[in-house]
This record gives C-alpha cells, sequence and structure tokens, in this order.
C-alpha cells in the first residue's frame, strides 16, 4: 500500500473480535478474584500513529456492549499532556534534547493528573457514586502546538465494567542502564539523540511507570513487524485528513519529521514484555493482522 492509498483504519471483525474476546475473558478473572468489589477492568492499549487505535477502541465500545453487555469508556494518552505552559517549561528546560521540544515522549504527560484519574476510576466508593472528569487535549491551539482545554469529559465508573486507555507509548518500561545503552547503540533514529537526551527520557519514563503501572489490570498491544510501516501508516493517516479537509496538514517530509520524534521510543522500548496479562497483535504493512500472542 503506497502512502497516497486512502487509510484503511477499520477495524475489522478480526482484530475487534480478538480485544473483546481478551477483554471479556479478564473481566471474568476480575469478578472471580474481586468478588463484590465492582471496580472496572483496567485496560491499557499501545500502538503506533496511523494504528487506527481510535477506530479500533470505539469499535470495542460497540462490540462489548453487542457481544458481552460491558459498559466501556475510553480514554486517550494524548488528553494527557501537559498544558500549554508545561510543555514550553519542559522545552527550556532541556534545549539539547530534541525529544522533548514539543509534545510526545516520556516526559510530556502529566503524569501526576493520569495517576489522579486513573486512581479515582480504579478505587471509587461504590457507597458515594461520583464523576470523574477526564480532559481533553486541543491540539489546534497554538498553531498545532495545542494545549490543554476548559472543557472536560465526565465518566461515572460506578456505571462501568471496563476502562480503557490507549497511546503510543502505553507499556513501555524503563530500562536498566546497561539494556538501554544495548538499545540505544543498535537503534537506527535513537542513535541520533545524545546519552544524556536518551537518560532523561528513560527517567521520565520511570517516573510514568511508577505512577500509573499498579493501576492497569491487562495491556493491549499492537506491534508492526517493521517500524517503518509507521511512517507509512501515519502518511496514509495525513493524506486521508487532508482529502477531507481541503489539503489542511503537514507536508510528507513534515510528517516523517514528525514520526522521527516518537521512533526513537519504538526502538528503545517496543521489544520489552509487560508484566500483567497482554494479548499481542503483530500487523503486516496493511494493517493486517498476521501472528497473535496472549502472554
Amino acid at each position: 500500500m503506497s502512502p497516497t492509498s486512502p487509510a484503511d483504519t477499520r477495524p475489522g471483525p478480526n482484530r475487534a473480535r480478538l480485544i473483546a474476546d481478551f477483554i471479556a475473558k479478564q473481566r471474568s478473572h476480575l469478578l472471580e478474584h474481586d468478588g463484590d468489589r465492582k471496580r472496572p477492568l483496567m485496560v491499557s492499549m499501545q500502538g503506533p500513529q496511523g494504528a487506527g487505535k481510535s477506530t479500533l477502541a470505539s469499535a470495542l465500545v460497540e462490540l462489548l456492549a453487542e457481544s458481552y453487555k460491558l459498559r466501556i469508556a475510553v480514554a486517550s494518552l494524548d488528553d494527557f499532556y501537559l498544558d500549554r505552559t508545561g510543555l514550553d517549561g519542559l522545552a527550556q528546560a532541556y534545549p539539547n534534547n530534541k525529544m522533548l521540544q514539543g509534545r510526545g515522549p516520556p516526559g510530556t504527560h502529566d503524569s501526576a493528573l493520569l495517576a489522579r484519574t486513573l486512581q479515582q476510576i480504579h478505587d471509587h466508593d461504590l457507597t458515594e457514586p461520583s464523576s470523574v472528569s477526564l480532559p481533553i487535549f486541543d491540539k489546534s491551539l497554538f498553531s498545532g502546538r495545542g494545549d490543554r482545554s476548559q472543557s472536560t469529559i465526565p465518566i461515572t465508573p460506578e456505571e462501568l465494567d471496563v476502562f480503557l486507555l490507549e497511546g503510543w507509548s502505553l507499556g513501555f518500561q524503563s530500562l536498566p542502564k546497561e539494556r538501554l545503552k544495548t538499545q540505544w547503540d543498535k537503534g537506527r533514529t535513537a542513535k541520533g539523540h545524545s546519552w544524556e537526551s536518551v537518560m532523561q527520557v528513560n527517567e521520565n519514563l520511570a517516573e510514568l511507570n511508577r505512577n500509573v503501572n499498579t493501576y492497569f489490570d491487562c495491556h493491549v498491544s499492537i506491534t508492526p513487524l517493521d517500524l517503518d510501516y509507521i511512517y507509512t501508516w501515519r502518511l496514509q493517516q495525513e493524506h486521508h485528513m487532508k482529502r477531507d479537509n481541503g489539503g489542511i496538514g503537514m507536508t510528507d517530509d513534515e510528517v516523517r519529521l514528525f514520526v522521527d520524534r516518537y521512533m526513537p521510543c519504538y526502538e528503545l522500548y517496543g521489544e520489552e514484555p509487560v508484566d500483567i496479562n497482554n494479548l499481542k497483535l503483530f500487523y503486516g504493512p496493511d494493517r493486517e493482522v498476521v501472528e497473535v500472542q496472549e502472554i
């Protein structure tokens, strides 16, 4: 599929069904172990840019409701970025770290806000029903640099069976220094960043891991067989958007530079396992599932 081909990000019955079946099974396990404490199953889902995470998550809402009578709320890690002041301050604090000169890599998210939100959903009190506010990050503000919106999305944990958070780096785990050095040495794009920059991002990821990992029960990951697919998928996504909005968007070169900022993290952390139940879908060049692993 060429970059100019229409992006086929439809989830298809196979992809959505595989994930829905996994989530339903994990929900049953949770009820068996938690007894009367009916908190939502907490699911993280990772997939690269252009893989169709948002479309897939929307399909899961319908499929889980229809096939399993499960009520699910979906949020995006993208909505937990630091606000504009925080992102600008981070960039100024690390002027030589190209990965931190804009939203995306670990360190650019408000890990405290994310942890507080996950805790409210995970530990809600059934005797005192309450609403949790999910933030919204408006990427159109400040000429595309983005800022947190004044609006929020309310959800009620007591009404949920499943809460799913999707994001491009969810499930990535910080690495010990020696393992990080090995990954950095062999990384095609990671090696283009200084060791100090890579270490800083790794420290940022460690903080995020400490703040949020304990809240998740299971994980879904979408892994391309070749990381170069990510460039193609993101180009397709941009072309599709520009076709529908009259041509407004990034050039092909700008898209490649955009993906370049994320690529070191795929190289550094994409091969590392998570320590919770994990469904891994391996994608071929057309986003087709070519292998499934449940760990």
